[in-house]
This record gives structure tokens, C-alpha cells and sequence, in this order.
């Protein structure tokens, strides 16, 4: 099982926010790049990231609707791999699903202007959350995969995450995961088991 770091976690949803964000264009602001909406997504996407065994059923639910060939062959992989084993770090079930507070990971991110937080809101409630990725941003992630090849992981695995993802929403995706028996199952606050 794998520890979690506020580094650690800073790379990772660094790189889910790029493979999983879409073009975004400002007028007032070139430095701002993408945009990926809705922090249930972001939660969503790091669920698979962080749980191998739960994107690997994903993928086999994709192949037996789509016959994509490489969503079996991933899936295969991450058990070859024994991803389950070695690059799995847990979450607990909340209200909507698996969830971390990933307050330290994006103040990493954002105190270095990589990622913008924005969004709907009112007075009383926060209505979405959508994450701004800068041109910086996206720099970095360029950037650490060159300078360090072993973190192409995370960007091959982001990649692949938004494949399945595709546009559905956080709580489509959320949804999607409930239908895993042992995910539905977990008591409130409890850790998500394999």
C-alpha cells in the first residue's frame, strides 16, 4: 500500500486535471490553458488512479461493450503488473462516493499558479468547483516526464482514466463506481477495500 505525501498527491492530480480537462480560452488571460469541471470528477478520477482493480473492471466493462482491444490488454496489464498490490492508496466512502480532502495537494499546485480554482457559487453554497490549469501547468507536466520517465505513469494512467471517463460528469462517474458491489457496500467513512 502506498503512502500518501502532499507531493505525491500534488503529481498525481496534476496530471489527472491535464489528461482530463478541455481547451479553455480567456480573452483577459492567456496563462490559463484548460479547464476540468467539477471537483465529484476530479474525485472520480482519482478513485481509479489510486484503486488499479476498480479501473481494471472499468476497462473490462468497456471492452464488452466496445471490443477496444487495448482496454482489455490495460486491464490485463495492471494485474500482470499487480497494480492492485503495489500502486493502490485507499479512500474512504463519504456522502457521494470515495473521497480525500485534497486541500494540501492543490495549495501545492496553486501556490505555484500550475492549477486556478473557480466556479459556481453563491453566498450560501458552492455550486461547482472547476480547476484552471495554466499553460505553466501543463509545462510541468511536460517537463517531469522528461526530466523523470518513471512519472509517465501517471500521465499514461491519467490518459487512459479520461478515455473511460470520456465527458460524463462526477456524479455519472460516481454512479458508475456505486455499481461495484464491495465499493457500494462500504460503510460511510469506511476505507474502500479491493
Amino acid at each position: 500500500m502506498n503512502v500518501r505525501t502532499p507531493h505525491r498527491d500534488a503529481i498525481r492530480i496534476l496530471f489527472i486535471l491535464n489528461a482530463g480537462s478541455v481547451q479553455w480560452t480567456d480573452p483577459s488571460d492567456a496563462t490559463v490553458a484548460k479547464i476540468f469541471k467539477g471537483e465529484a470528477r476530479l474525485h472520480a478520477f482519482d478513485f481509479w488512479m489510486r484503486n488499479p482493480d476498480y479501473l481494471a473492471s472499468e476497462l473490462l466493462d468497456s471492452f464488452e461493450t466496445t471490443d477496444n482491444v487495448r482496454h482489455r490488454e490495460a486491464a490485463e496489464a495492471i494485474f500482470e503488473n499487480e497494480e492492485p498490490d503495489l500502486r493502490r492508496v485507499p479512500m474512504i466512502r463519504y456522502l457521494f462516493g470515495a473521497f480525500e480532502r485534497l486541500d494540501d495537494a492543490l495549495s501545492l499546485l496553486r501556490s505555484r499558479d500550475l492549477v486556478r480554482i473557480t466556479g459556481l457559487k453563491t453566498k450560501a453554497k458552492v455550486h461547482e468547483t472547476d480547476f484552471l490549469l495554466t499553460v505553466k501547468g501543463i509545462g510541468v507536466c511536460h517537463d517531469a516526464v522528461t526530466r523523470e520517465p518513471i512519472l509517465g505513469w501517471y500521465a499514461d494512467r491519467a490518459a487512459l482514466i479520461a478515455e473511460i471517463a470520456g465527458a460524463r460528469g462526477g456524479g455519472a462517474l460516481k454512479e458508475k463506481q456505486y455499481e461495484q458491489v464491495t465499493y457500494a457496500e462500504t460503510q460511510l467513512g469506511g476505507i474502500i477495500p479491493l
